[in-house]
């Protein structure tokens, strides 16, 4: 892992793009409580009921290699086959309500505390970009749940650009909305992420300036990438615990 050394400054750029879930939503806690009904029937001691990194990365394996098969497969159906792909390996059976009932758990994410606050506080200084890797209904339902109230510029997700993070295409379909209808060119871009592997990787391969919100993922994360494993192929210029750090260190530049 290495940290930008030109020592950037916050005034350079225009606006911020952020990851959603995992960065401005708790989908690690979400997606737990979504699991729970799968999970219970396994015996107590079982790793996946005693250990919520493994829990997670479970899950992680079984979506990523559903989205790298079927990239234009909308979210919820993705979470649906990822259910039902752990119940098999498990050889638990799923019931018809309880898959459902599981591909719709994203209305029920909560954002993090310091998410509303913040995002007001960096609108102000910034135009705010969404690049997410759901389907726009359940975007939709975010935003009128959750980031009630919160003006993102620009949104794309990955029903709109037909392949999932981290594709290149991704952020190439978002930096092209942002030139497109303000004129902000990438290099005016600064992306905020708590992913390694869906946002840190793909920013240092495509040379995008990053910010990494660890949301206390520092080491081990069941969703997110480790740290230690994935040191060499990511770069951000900031490192921050939670959005909060990062609107007060604007903040402070800014005075």
């Amino acid at each position: 892992m290495t940290v930008s050394q030109h020592s950037p400054r916050f005034s350079q750029y225009k606006a911020l793009s952020f990851d959603c879930y995992g960065t401005l939503v708790d989908w690690e806690n979400g997606l737990l409580q979504a699991l729970a009904p799968l999970l219970s029937r396994l015996p107590e001691d079982h790793t996946l009921r005693t250990s919520t990194v493994d829990a997670l990365s479970v899950f992680q394996k079984a979506k990523a290699g559903i989205m790298q098969r079927h990239p234009t497969m909308l979210y919820t159906a993705v979470l649906r086959k990822a259910y039902e792909e752990i119940a098999a390996s498990l050889a638990l059976g799923v019931t018809e309500h309880e898959a459902e009932a599981f591909s719709g758990s994203i209305q029920g994410w909560q954002a993090f505390p310091d998410t509303h606050e913040a995002l007001h506080r960096l609108n102000r200084h910034f135009r705010l970009a969404i690049l997410s890797n759901v389907d726009n209904e359940s975007f939709r339902q975010t935003l009128a749940g959750p980031l009630h109230g919160v003006h993102f510029d620009v949104i794309c997700t990955a029903e709109d650009i037909g392949s999932y993070k981290p594709a290149h295409r991704n952020f190439e379909y978002l930096h092209s909305k942002l030139h497109d209808q303000f004129g902000i060119d990438r290099s005016q871009v600064l992306h905020v992420a708590q992913s390694l592997v869906h946002d840190h990787v793909p920013a240092k391969e495509l040379g995008i300036d990053s910010v990494w919100i660890s949301r206390g993922k520092e080491r081990r994360s069941g969703m997110g990438g480790n740290l230690d494993t994935l040191q060499d192929r990511v770069s951000f210029s900031w490192r921050f615990h939670s959005l909060d750090q990062l609107a007060t260190a604007v903040e402070e530049e800014s005075s």
